[in-house]
């Protein structure tokens, strides 16, 4: 009957959810928050990282009078 089809939905769409859900995890495994921003070429990802170390967050940026002068 038509219920015989649920566990092969149930099994491909497990497996079609798995790209979606699986950064988040990874992310959270190595970094230890979910890298949402993306930073694909080499000048993103610096950019990225340099806001995160001047402002604690990804998402929190600060312009060139929050950067401390080096003396």
């Amino acid at each position: 009957m038509w219920y015989e089809i649920l566990p092969t939905l149930t099994v491909f769409g497990t497996f079609l959810m798995i790209p979606c859900y699986a950064p988040w995890f990874v992310n959270m495994a190595i970094r230890g928050k979910p890298h949402i921003r993306t930073a694909m070429d080499m000048e993103d990802r610096k950019l990225t990282m340099r806001d995160e170390r001047l402002s604690g967050h990804i998402f929190k940026m600060k312009g060139l009078e929050q950067i401390p002068d080096p003396k």
